[in-house]
């Protein structure tokens, strides 16, 4: 498994299992097994900063959704707190929207 944070052109940022798709020596584009959209909910004077989890594509029944290279603007390992949210989220262990505080971001 092999979990990244891609920043899309689309201005999303997703967490995700990622697999390259290849077309011989190539890379073409790349597969997103259990994609959440992730957005950072700023701190408050009551809250922490915190991540939110979004289904990417939430009306397709697909798990695994195919994103060409061109619109994919960087990838980058997502912060480990982010991480074992969205190990979480996808174990099941959480239902819906989930949050995550994330004191490093807190201001």
């Amino acid at each position: 498994m092999s979990i990244k944070l891609l920043i899309l052109k689309s201005y999303e940022d997703v967490v995700a299992d990622v697999k390259e798709m290849l077309s011989g020596d190539n890379v073409v584009g790349y597969m997103l097994n259990n994609p959440f959209l992730t957005r950072l909910e700023p701190a408050t004077e009551e809250l922490p900063a915190r991540v939110s989890f979004y289904p990417y594509a939430p009306l397709s029944k697909d798990k695994s959704i195919p994103i060409p290279c061109d619109w994919v603007v960087s990838i980058v390992e997502p912060l480990d707190e982010v991480k074992y949210s969205y190990l979480e989220q996808i174990n099941g262990q959480n239902s819906g929207t989930t949050e995550q505080s994330d004191s490093n971001n807190a201001s």
